[in-house]
């Protein structure tokens, strides 16, 4: 969705940049998955994300069927805010689903939990899903324990690092679980330099955290 993105992409790939790029649906995720096999830090997750779950139910078979093409899947999970609240029972259902599919497996996963991070959080722990990065976390304070003890990881944005909601959620948020995030292209403060900064987090320290993540599904 970013524009030229495979300019874009080459251009990370020439820096040496590690970029896990997120898919809205399966049919999305096919449609890129071969651009993206021959770059070497460059990787695409599979998606079914719960704002369009109504819509893309239907895929959620060729979600299975493409579950081995990738390590990563995402963004999937649950979004109860009032645009969304009117598909929550089939958001659950699609996210029981695929919540099964990634029981007991070694994947990482990157979960949308917008007004819906208490239920987000016990399906996770009831399907045993491992390897969860909870994607620009906004619930409960009180929740953020829970998923850190959970063996969980936050994925952490600039607009969260200068807002004052996002700086107390992330100094709850242990160091060695705290990963970087854009969001782009629809978040507009997604410079990953300025989240670093903000954050007082140096690059080694989200790489070590993310390779102690990668070495799980190894």
């Amino acid at each position: 969705m970013i524009p030229n993105p495979e300019s874009h992409l080459k251009r990370w790939e020439q820096n040496g940049n590690i970029i896990i790029g997120m898919t809205n649906s399966p049919q999305h995720f096919r449609i890129g998955h071969p651009h993206v096999l021959g770059f070497k830090h460059i990787r695409l997750a599979l998606g079914f994300h719960p704002q369009l779950a109504t819509d893309n139910y239907q895929e959620l078979s060729l979600f299975k069927s493409l579950f081995s093409s990738t390590s990563y899947i995402g963004e999937v999970g649950l979004d109860f805010s009032k645009d969304f609240i009117h598909s929550k029972d089939v958001q659950l259902s699609s996210f029981a689903y695929i919540c099964e599919c990634l029981r007991g497996q070694n994947k990482i996963v990157s979960v949308h939990s917008r007004k819906g991070e208490v239920e987000t959080l016990n399906m996770l722990k009831e399907y045993s899903v491992n390897n969860v990065i909870f994607h620009w976390y906004s619930g409960p304070l009180r929740l953020i324990e829970e998923i850190v003890v959970a063996g969980y990881y936050f994925s952490v944005n600039e607009a969260m690092t200068i807002s004052e909601s996002g700086r107390k959620i992330i100094s709850r948020i242990p160091l060695d679980r705290i990963l970087t995030e854009s969001d782009a292209p629809f978040n507009r403060k997604s410079n990953i330099k300025n989240a670093l900064t903000n954050l007082g987090i140096s690059e080694y320290q989200i790489y070590n955290n993310f390779q102690t993540l990668l070495n799980r599904i190894k």
